[in-house]
C-alpha cells in the first residue's frame, strides 16, 4: 500500500520508532516519562524569532515532531471553521471518536471506507443536525486510538479532519 493514492494523497507507511504508551502498558514495560515543559518557560522569545512567518501565522510550531513525527497537539492545529474552539481538557481515551471539520457533503459511507482500514470498526454515525461532524465507534479504546493517530489531520476535499475522543 506504500504510495497508494488515497483521496489525492499518497499513503506513507512507516514502522513506529518507539512503543506507544498504551502498548507499553499492555505488555508491562511502561515507564512514565517526564512531561515536556512549555516553550514559554524555556526562553520562548528565542523560539518565536526562529519560527517561519507562514508557520507562525498558522500557529504551528515547527520544532514539535509529534508522536512518530505525525501531527502536532490539538492546541497547535489551527481551526478552519467559522468560529474558534475554546480549548478544553482533552477527553479521556474512549472507543468512540468525535470527528470534526468534515466537508458538508461527506457521507457515512465515505468515512466507513476511510476508518475501515483500521481493525475493530463498529459504526459510523453522521450528525444530521450539524453537517461536518460525525462519531466513529470501535470495539475498544486501543483500536480507536490507532485510527485516530493515523488519520489525524487527514484531508478530505481540502478539509483537514480533527479527531478527538468523544466525551463519555
Amino acid at each position: 500500500m506504500q504510495g497508494f493514492p488515497f483521496y489525492d494523497k499518497e499513503m506513507r507507511i512507516q514502522y513506529a520508532k518507539t512503543k506507544s504508551d498504551i502498548i507499553a502498558k499492555a505488555d508491562g514495560t511502561f515507564v512514565p516519562r517526564e512531561k515536556r515543559k512549555r516553550h514559554d518557560e524555556k526562553g520562548g522569545k528565542k523560539r518565536k524569532e526562529q519560527l517561519d512567518p507562514n508557520q507562525a501565522a498558522a500557529g504551528l510550531n515547527p520544532s514539535y515532531a509529534g508522536a512518530y513525527g505525525a501531527t502536532p497537539p490539538l492546541s497547535q492545529i489551527p481551526y478552519l471553521g467559522a468560529r474558534p474552539i475554546v480549548p478544553e481538557a482533552p477527553a479521556p481515551p474512549n472507543n468512540i471518536l468525535f470527528v470534526q471539520n468534515l466537508p458538508h457533503d461527506a457521507t457515512a459511507m465515505m468515512l466507513q471506507m476511510l476508518f475501515n482500514q483500521y481493525p475493530g470498526l463498529k459504526d459510523v454515525r453522521m450528525v444530521e443536525a450539524k453537517p461536518g461532524i460525525a462519531f466513529v465507534e470501535y470495539e475498544n479504546e486501543m483500536q480507536s486510538t490507532v485510527a485516530m493517530q493515523a488519520l489525524q489531520g487527514f484531508k478530505i476535499q481540502q478539509n483537514q479532519m480533527l479527531i478527538t475522543y468523544a466525551k463519555k
